[in-house]
């Protein structure tokens, strides 16, 4: 089973992002509560940090500023947004046949808003 990968990324409000999936699935995704823990995440309450959100695309994961530092894997975005847990998504409840547009970038396109912090 593919893990999903982001192919479609706008910037919202601070610390939200939304998503399309490969397999079609969308929404917004709140990451308020990773930001909160510092470290790392830090770096998301400069605003242009926050707007440099891009799309990864040989792994579908989205990154922040040169993607070195601080990027969330596509399949924790999968499940927060889904709800569903990896035991389900390991045997295949979660995405069913599921495949990705493409070898080179997944088709990946992307999409900044503008995000006030």
């Amino acid at each position: 089973m593919l893990s999903p990968c982001v192919v479609e990324l706008e910037v919202r409000r601070p610390y939200a992002i939304w998503v399309r999936f490969d397999d079609g699935t969308a929404g917004e995704v709140d990451l308020s509560d990773s930001a909160k823990t510092g470290g790392i995440f830090s770096a998301w309450s400069d605003a242009a940090y926050w707007r440099s959100a891009h799309i990864v695309p040989d792994s579908g994961a989205v990154a922040w500023g040169d993607g070195s530092e601080v990027d969330v894997c596509p399949l924790s975005l999968y499940l927060d947004l889904t709800g569903r847990s990896f035991d389900d998504f390991r045997s295949g409840r979660a995405q069913q046949g599921s495949r990705r547009s493409n070898s080179s970038g997944h088709g990946a396109r992307q999409y900044r808003g503008t995000a006030e912090l």
